[in-house]
C-alpha cells in the first residue's frame, strides 16, 4: 500500500515540473514569429520594406539547434527580428535545390535578402547574442509604410494592383527561389 501510495506521490509531483519545462519551451519558441511559407513571407516583405532572414538549418545540426535554444531566445533578438524583418525557417534537406543555388555548405546559414532577391548579407556557422546583432544592424531600418498603403485597398484596387504587378513582372520576383521552394 505504501509502495502505491509513494508511486502516486512521484508521478504527482513529476508532472507538474515536467509540464512547467514544457510551457517554458513552447513559449519561448513561440517568441520569434518565423514564417515557414516563403511566398507569404516574401509578399509581407514587399508589403512592408522590411528584409527576409532566411535561416538555412537542418534537424540534425547541432549549431543550428544551440542557435535556436539560446540567440534566438534572447530578448533583444526576438525583439530585432520581430520589428525589423520577416524571418523565414528553411530546411535545408527539404530545400535542397535552393540551398545549392545559394552556394550553402554549412550550417547554421543566415541570408539576408530582399524582397526582390538581393542578397544584402550572409552570415554562416553559430552567432551568439553579440555577433547576431552586429550583422543584423548593418542592414538599414525598413522605411516607414505610407499612410496609404495601411489604408485597407477596395477589391477593385487590389484586383489593378494585381494585375500591375503581374504585368510589370512583380509575380515572378526570385523564380529561382520560389521553384526550389515550391518542389
Amino acid at each position: 500500500m505504501s509502495r502505491i501510495l509513494f508511486s502516486g506521490l512521484v508521478v504527482w509531483s513529476v508532472v507538474p515540473i515536467a509540464m512547467l519545462l514544457g510551457s517554458c519551451g513552447s513559449a519561448s519558441a513561440q517568441d520569434v514569429k518565423w514564417r515557414t511559407d516563403f511566398a507569404a513571407a516574401r509578399k509581407e516583405a514587399t508589403e512592408t520594406g522590411r528584409a527576409l532572414l532566411l535561416d538555412f538549418g537542418t534537424e540534425s545540426c547541432f549549431w543550428c539547434k544551440k542557435l535556436d535554444a539560446t540567440t534566438f531566445r534572447d530578448p533583444k533578438v526576438m525583439k530585432l527580428l520581430n520589428e525589423q524583418f520577416i524571418p523565414v525557417k528553411i530546411d535545408a534537406q527539404k530545400y535542397q535545390q535552393l540551398t545549392d543555388k545559394l552556394g550553402i555548405e554549412s550550417f547554421p546559414t543566415l541570408i539576408l535578402a530582399t524582397a526582390e532577391g538581393k542578397v544584402i548579407g550572409r552570415h554562416v556557422g553559430f552567432a551568439d547574442v553579440a555577433k547576431l546583432t552586429a550583422f543584423l544592424n548593418k542592414v538599414p531600418a525598413p522605411a516607414p509604410v505610407p499612410a496609404a498603403a495601411v489604408a485597407p485597398m477596395t477589391e477593385a484596387d487590389k484586383q489593378r494592383r494585381a494585375k500591375e504587378e503581374i504585368d510589370a513582372g512583380l509575380a515572378a520576383a526570385l523564380p529561382r527561389i520560389t521553384a526550389a521552394l515550391d518542389r
